[in-house]
């Protein structure tokens, strides 16, 4: 069975809303994952500039319409505006989510990815029926590691030499979380306000 396609995704936390990127986000999300901050702990090298980011964005808005990739904007439900992404790609299989975010270096340790990956994880299990949840991060990120454990990730394990990054191979720390796990504190994940709409057959 194909991973559904959504007209609408809104996840609304107590910090942050989770809603899809658009074009028009690309002067901020290239303002803020531009920073050197930021990249250093990306495997994406960010953008050559704001048209490109606007591509992006386009091309996440057609994925997630079509089920490709699910993508989302980061917004501070307190003052709209992007101050991060955050996705679930099931490319590699269609019950794992891979779960990939960045957050705008002003707005780190204020709890708001805790919250977005709480979201992310919610949407995943709940809406694409997914079995796992995993996300890699570099070794030494101890914030991105602290904010996927404090949503019930387990650390599995270090895979050395997993990735290459400006010509330098690194090890990431590998986390996942099951489903089993998620159902068993579904509560604890579950948005204030939710708006998903998936696509009709045949659109």
């Amino acid at each position: 069975m194909s991973p559904p396609g959504f007209e609408r995704v809104e996840l609304v936390g107590d910090r942050v809303r989770l809603r899809p990127a658009r074009p028009t986000d690309a002067a901020d999300a290239y303002r803020l994952v531009s920073d050197e901050e930021v990249l250093s702990r990306l495997l994406w090298e960010g953008p050559a500039d704001e048209a490109e980011m606007s591509d992006v964005f386009r091309r996440w808005q057609a994925g997630l319409e079509t089920g490709e990739d699910y993508n989302l904007a980061i917004d501070r439900t307190d003052n709209p505006g992007l101050i991060g992404c955050i996705g679930s790609r099931l490319r590699e299989h269609p019950l794992q989510a891979n779960v990939g975010y960045w957050l705008g270096a002003p707005y780190w340790n204020r709890g708001y990815m805790t919250e977005a990956i709480r979201l992310i994880c919610h949407f995943s299990f709940e809406y694409l029926g997914v079995v796992r949840a995993h996300a890699g991060v570099f070794v030494g990120n101890v914030g991105s590691r602290r904010a996927l454990e404090k949503n019930g990730f387990s650390l599995d394990g270090t895979l050395r030499s997993d990735v290459i990054k400006r010509g330098e191979w690194r090890d990431e720390w590998f986390l996942s979380l099951l489903r089993s796990e998620w159902e068993g504190n579904r509560e604890r994940f579950l948005p204030r306000q939710e708006d998903i709409v998936v696509m009709r057959s045949g659109e």
